[in-house]
C-alpha cells in the first residue's frame, strides 16, 4: 500500500509540472478529477468518475467532468481507450502496456508484453502509413469468472 501512495504522489507532482508547464491552471475541481482518476488501476468511465467526485464536490457537474478529462488527455495526462466493452475508458497508466479485458465481468487489466512492443510490423502493412501505437487487447474470462464458469 505504500508503493501505491508513493507512486500517487509522484503521480500528483507530475500533474502540477504539466499543468505549470503548459500554463494550466491547478483548479480544485481538476485535482480531484485527477486524484480520483489515479486512484483507479480498473479504467473507469468519465461517469464513473463524476459519481465519485461529486461525493466530495456537489456542485460539479457531468459535462466538467468529461471537459476536464478532455484536457488532461489533449496534454498528456491520460488516455482514452475506446474499443473496450463499447465504452471510453480513461487510463492514466501512459507507459507503453497493453490490456486484458474480461467478456463477462468487463474488468480490465494492464499487462506488459515487451517482446511484442519490439516486434516490426508484417510488410503487408508496410504502405498503409505511420504507425503510432502498437497495442493488444486480449479478451477472454479472468481467473474469478472462469472458475464461476466451470
Amino acid at each position: 500500500m505504500k508503493n501505491n501512495s508513493i507512486d500517487m504522489a509522484e503521480m500528483m507532482v507530475s500533474f502540477e509540472k504539466v499543468c505549470k508547464a503548459r500554463g494550466l491552471r491547478i483548479t480544485h475541481q481538476r485535482t480531484e478529477i485527477f486524484k480520483a482518476l489515479i486512484q483507479h488501476s480498473d479504467h473507469p468511465t468519465t461517469e464513473g468518475i463524476f459519481h465519485q467526485v461529486r461525493k466530495r464536490l456537489k456542485t460539479i457537474s457531468l459535462d466538467t467532468v468529461y471537459r476536464t478529462i478532455a484536457t488532461f488527455e489533449e496534454y498528456g495526462l491520460v488516455n482514452k481507450v475506446h474499443h473496450i466493452d463499447n465504452t471510453t475508458r480513461i487510463d492514466h497508466n501512459l507507459s507503453n502496456h497493453h490490456h486484458l479485458v474480461c467478456s463477462r465481468c468487463k474488468k480490465i487489466e494492464d499487462f506488459y508484453w515487451p517482446d511484442f512492443d519490439r516486434m516490426i510490423p508484417p510488410k503487408s502493412i508496410s504502405n498503409w502509413g505511420e504507425i503510432g501505437v502498437k497495442h493488444v487487447v486480449i479478451d477472454g474470462l479472468c481467473s474469478s469468472c472462469a472458475k464461476r464458469n466451470k
